[in-house]
């Protein structure tokens, strides 16, 4: 048996025993011996190329890197191995195409910057976006002008819409009837009838997605003012990294109704979450009337430099596969509706998706905060009211810093400190609990258990080190500060007074004031004063910076006062 395959060969000998001293062979037997030798070599070669033959996919298969979006990536994969049973094969030798995982706008950013082989596999012959504006973003450099120089395949789309609780859409009169425009769902936004959770366009497709659809001018351009109205939109409700993360705050808000009623989404994500949200009420998906823009699956082979030839081929032979029908019928049951036959009139294409994205950074104002949290044992020894409730002053910073880390968009940045006598390493007044970085729901993770932590934790003993930690932390927010970010120290304590640093209060004023002049990016000090804290000394401090005092609120956070807004 030989690979699985039985060979009979015939013997050189009769089925009779012979006589010694019978008759001789007619022919010489080495020569006998030699042409069944061969015969025999000849049939198990052929047995082993009709073998390799009657199947490919094996461990001796090329195959091709292709990177696809994270909610095709099942479907592709099955694609892949389906094509394969047909066995390509290029010079005789078998090809495939190997499927990775990548979202979108991690391969945006490998494409155009470095490309992450640990995290994203191999860089890609080929790539499935969820979106057709991806690869538009893409090939805005010159570098990257020629990544995509044939006609893609068309896989499919997901439709952009608002996903809106059935019971807030009723009320609106947004079943049954004609859709409402981008621009009324921002009057309503405006009027405080609807509050938007969008998800970010630097993050996610729904986002992009969303935003473009909401600031078209009908013509392929972008409209300035709508920007500006979607902006004011945004700041008004919220922002995170992806519809799933937004739906995922939504769930576990105590207050979901106060948290937000309209969410930019695909379509796709609207049905995943009222199959496993568990709520009595569904969310129904709205497409607003006129929002042309879809997001449209796309297969294409890259022209990159890092792109062979003969590797371009294998890829644009899967891609002629995914043309078929077979291909179609498995991707329509994955959930993708039929792709355009054509671009839609007026939809935003090209250099536009970069500018809209430009003016989007410009108008959005992303905050960075350092929040400094007072410790010591001050903090212990009054009550004030917070959330209804009477409670040490101490615990209602920790729980004001939370509000204000639930209200931070994705786009943010923010860092934790604590202080208090002894708080750091070598009896130093102050300690970084989470270094500053993006508001990644990781970040997000990791600010909470700080601040809950800090409550495990207790209070530091002696007096309240403020003046040395805000010369501290204003320095390390100069040397991290974000352009075109508001920069940010947040003080929480009630106090004001500092009988532990040896600079004064005047002494530590002027040192900021002297600071905040030679910063070549702006960073300002808003101090928030709980119960008895001394205003005076807590205004002097912020003022220094161009910042300002801020009461502390009897509930939620200080987001808005925090992006410059007047005092409380």
């Amino acid at each position: 048996m030989v690979f699985g395959h039985t060979r009979a060969v015939k013997s050189h000998r009769t089925g009779r025993r012979r006589k010694k001293g019978g008759s001789k062979l007619p022919v010489a037997p080495w020569i006998l011996f030699t042409l069944v030798s061969v015969l025999v070599a000849s049939a198990l070669t052929a047995g082993f190329v009709t073998l390799l033959r009657a199947g490919c996919g094996g461990d001796g298969t090329y195959r091709v890197p292709v990177a696809v979006a994270p909610n095709v990536f099942s479907t592709m994969e099955d694609l892949a191995r389906e094509w394969e049973t047909q066995d390509p094969e290029v010079d005789g030798n078998c090809v495939g195409v190997e499927i990775h995982e990548v979202a979108a706008v991690d391969a945006s950013r490998g494409f155009t910057g470095e490309w992450d082989t640990v995290s994203l596999g191999p860089r890609p012959i080929a790539w499935v976006p969820d979106s057709a504006v991806w690869p538009q973003w893409v090939t805005g450099t010159e570098v990257t002008a020629d990544y995509f120089p044939s006609d893609p395949v068309v896989l499919g789309q997901s439709k952009t819409v608002l996903a809106v609780p059935e019971p807030v859409a009723e009320d609106l009169g947004w079943i049954g009837g004609q859709p409402p425009s981008w621009s009324e769902v921002l009057s309503a936004s405006e009027s405080g009838e609807v509050t938007i959770a969008a998800a970010n366009p630097r993050t996610s497709t729904e986002g992009l997605q969303s935003m473009l659809n909401a600031v078209g001018d009908g013509s392929g351009g972008v409209d300035a003012a709508a920007m500006g109205r979607y902006s004011d939109a945004l700041d008004a409700g919220r922002v995170g990294e992806s519809a799933e993360a937004l739906f995922s705050e939504y769930l576990e808000s105590d207050d979901p109704a106060s948290f937000a009623n309209v969410f930019t989404a695909l379509d796709y994500q609207v049905e995943d979450f009222n199959a496993s949200s568990g709520l009595d009420y569904q969310m129904v998906p709205i497409t607003p009337s006129g929002a042309a823009l879809n997001a449209t699956y796309a297969y294409m082979v890259l022209g990159a430099g890092w792109v062979s030839g003969s590797d371009a081929a294998i890829a644009g032979m899967f891609g002629d596969f995914l043309r078929g029908g077979a291909a179609s019928a498995a991707l329509a049951d994955a959930g993708l509706a039929p792709g355009p036959e054509a671009e839609a009139e007026g939809a935003i294409s090209g250099e536009t998706v970069r500018d809209a994205v430009r003016q989007w950074q410009e108008m959005r104002r992303d905050v960075h905060l350092l929040i400094v949290v007072d410790r010591s044992e001050v903090g212990g020894s009054e009550t004030v009211e917070y959330e209804g409730e009477t409670v040490s002053a101490a615990l209602a910073e920790i729980r004001l810093a939370l509000a204000l880390v639930d209200e931070l968009g994705s786009t943010s940045r923010a860092g934790l400190w604590e202080f208090g006598v002894g708080a750091g390493e070598d009896q130093a007044p102050w300690r970084a609990v989470t270094e500053s970085a993006e508001m990644s729901s990781e970040q997000r993770e990791a600010l909470t258990n700080g601040l809950y932590g800090m409550d495990e934790r207790g209070l530091y003993g002696g007096g309240s080190p403020l003046f040395d930690t805000v010369a501290a932390a204003y320095d390390y927010m100069g040397e991290h500060a974000v352009e075109g970010a508001s920069n940010v120290v947040v003080v929480l304590t009630n106090d004001g007074t500092d009988s532990v640093s040896a600079p004064t209060i005047e002494q530590t004023q002027e040192a900021l004031a002297e600071a905040a002049a030679g910063q070549a990016v702006p960073v300002s000090v808003y101090t928030v004063g709980f119960g008895s804290a001394s205003v005076e000394n807590l205004a002097a401090i912020a003022e220094a910076t161009q910042g300002a005092y801020v009461e502390a609120p009897a509930s939620g956070g200080v987001l808005e006062q925090l992006r410059g807004g007047s005092s409380g």
